[in-house]
């Protein structure tokens, strides 16, 4: 759920009361690339020390990338179904993380898997 806007509408106080309502900030960018940061590096361990060296790159390209969709894409009426949150930028490193390193042993290979995912 989001702010009323862009296809939303306001919830009205009797609904809400019947639920418990919770509020999660979406952490700022800095801590935002911790997160993908570490998470990148664990994943990469077993990888060649070329690919090793990725894991502060990408995080800090797919929030760029991440942020600038999210500003040029804004929801409509007719296109609410541009909602971007966290989750979007979790499904890249989603399928970055499946790469095995028995079959990607470069990082040309590595940087155009997270390209497609992208």
């Amino acid at each position: 759920m989001g702010e009323p806007g862009g296809g939303r509408t306001e919830i009205s106080p009797r609904i809400i009361s019947n639920f418990h309502v919770l509020n999660f900030t979406i952490p700022n960018e800095a801590i935002t690339k911790r997160i993908y940061e570490v998470i990148c590096e664990f994943k990469f361990q077993g990888f060649y020390d070329e690919i090793k060296s990725l894991y502060d790159v990408l995080p800090l390209a797919t929030i760029q990338i991440f942020n600038e969709a999210k500003r040029t894409f804004l929801p409509t009426p007719q296109l609410c179904h541009y909602q971007f949150n966290m989750r979007d930028i979790s499904k890249v490193f989603q399928g970055l993380f499946k790469a095995d390193k028995n079959f990607y042993d470069s990082k040309e290979q590595i940087i155009k898997l997270w390209g497609h995912e992208i």
